[in-house]
């Protein structure tokens, strides 16, 4: 049996045949519990759905009879309800992060079914609709990086095209594509593309896209220079382009950085290549805004290279800049995964266990899940200075004093970033220093509120 909710929904047996539901409301109770991640009772399924009716219970209960017609008796049963689906049956959107990104309708959840309800059902119902569509759009996001970390342009602009039809006004799914055009040699299609997205964007929200999307369709040719390897010379602009960083020459630095990537990409040293992915990969995520879907693309062909070649550093690496991407787009489970999977490729690396322990506790404070995210802040801080790397501690330090801030901790906020701001001195790592200088005078707003007893005197 297949059972379909993205577009107008459908109920297919095993026979082939559609199965007939009479109504709205049906639809609108299956896709409830379908939904729900515990059963409900029908006290509330009643409430949200028959609100007006004489008798909420007994129209429930022929909602639920039409449904078992349709579904086999067995199904829908008990209070709360369980749903208890035949062996092999399949539900679309409980599927959707192993659906084809090629195949999956790209239509809203229960169209067409807008029964009348109570108010928190109409919410309900309109927040599921965006949650579903978000993982629809995630999946074709993912589905397209992979495709072009993998070489399979073609794939890669055809699901590219899709989140475009998905989400017209969605300046990513057109870095995607746009790079997509690029990275196949389609460069006339890709200009083009970018000049309609413009005049689209302009007519519809007032402004051009950034210019990330220009920068998508960017290409980068240079021959080395006589009388030095090409290993040397892309060594050489690697070690460039993340000092250039470092110091806050964001242009320069990655200038480099794609330069190096390119002389990579024409020879036949793998590690080369996934060094050089990687290093571009994060520095397009963290330097500047807007770079993140063309920074996830070089990680994850960073870390499919280091995989396949045994280079477990990079892989955990190029994993974790991954996870620290969807950690800032806010995609959790996503993000959890990818740092789960390069703590594997960690083991026994004190560094690459320090950075990884950092994104993960980043992840889950804003998550939700405060003590477990303040728990790997702390382990992050124990690796860095076992392996003695300030960078990694600083950084620590400045994502994990915002994490003490958000759990109430402001004094130890103020300590932590205190101990950040005076090792950028030492170290003079100026491009970081914005960050923890913002949230340590967050930090000292907070404890100098009157109600606080733990006041201190700002500072001029």
């Amino acid at each position: 049996m297949k059972i379909t909710t993205l577009g107008k929904p459908t109920i297919v047996g095993d026979d082939g045949e559609t199965r007939a539901v009479p109504g709205q409301q049906p639809w609108a109770l299956l896709g409830r519990l379908i939904q729900s991640e515990r059963p409900l009772s029908r006290r509330t399924l009643a409430s949200e759905l028959f609100c007006e009716a004489e008798d909420p219970l007994g129209a429930l209960r022929w909602c639920l009879a039409s449904l078992r017609r349709a579904l086999g008796s067995g199904t829908l049963i008990g209070d709360p309800i369980e749903l208890n689906f035949p062996d092999g049956t399949y539900v679309d959107v409980l599927n959707l992060s192993s659906a084809d990104a090629e195949q999956i309708e790209l239509a809203g959840f229960l169209e067409g079914i807008d029964p009348s309800s109570s108010a928190e059902f109409s919410t309900w119902l309109l927040i599921a609709r965006e949650q579903i569509s978000s993982q629809i759009e995630d999946l074709l996001r993912r589905s397209s990086i992979e495709a072009m970390a993998n070489g399979d342009f073609a794939a890669a602009i055809r699901i590219s095209e899709r989140a475009v039809r998905l989400r017209p006004l969605d300046e990513s799914a057109h870095v995607l594509l746009v790079k997509a055009l690029a990275m196949a040699g389609k460069m006339d299609a890709a200009t083009t593309h970018i000049e309609a997205t413009e005049r689209e964007f302009e007519l519809q929200v007032g402004e051009k896209p950034t210019q990330a999307l220009r920068a998508a369709a960017r290409r980068n040719v240079a021959d080395p220079p006589k009388g030095l390897s090409e290993a040397a010379v892309i060594d050489s602009l690697i070690k460039s382009g993340i000092s250039a960083l470092a110091a806050g020459a964001v242009d320069a630095g990655l200038d480099c950085l794609r330069r190096a990537t390119a002389k990579a990409e024409n020879g036949a040293d793998q590690h080369l290549i996934a060094r050089t992915c990687h290093e571009l990969g994060a520095g397009l995520v963290h330097a500047i805004r807007g770079f993140d879907e063309e920074g996830a693309i070089m990680l994850r062909r960073a870390a499919d290279i280091a995989a396949q070649i045994g280079s477990s550093s990079i892989t955990a690496s190029s994993l974790r800049e991954l996870g620290y991407v969807e950690a800032l787009a806010g995609r959790r489970p996503d993000a959890a995964r990818y740092l789960k999977d390069a703590v594997g490729y960690a083991k026994g690396d004190d560094e690459a266990l320090a950075a990884i322990h950092a994104v993960t506790g980043f992840n889950l404070v804003d998550w939700g899940n405060t003590k477990s995210g303040l728990a790997h802040f702390e382990q992050s801080l124990a690796y860095s200075r076992k392996c003695g790397n300030r960078r990694r501690e600083i950084w620590a330090l400045g994502i994990g004093a915002w994490g003490q801030l958000r759990a109430g901790n402001a004094s130890t906020a103020e300590s932590w970033l205190r101990t950040c701001l005076k090792s950028c001195d030492e170290i003079q790592w100026i491009a970081f220093q914005p960050w923890p200088q913002a949230l340590l005078a967050e930090a000292q707003i907070i404890l100098f509120r009157p109600d606080n007893s733990a006041q201190i005197k700002l500072e001029e």
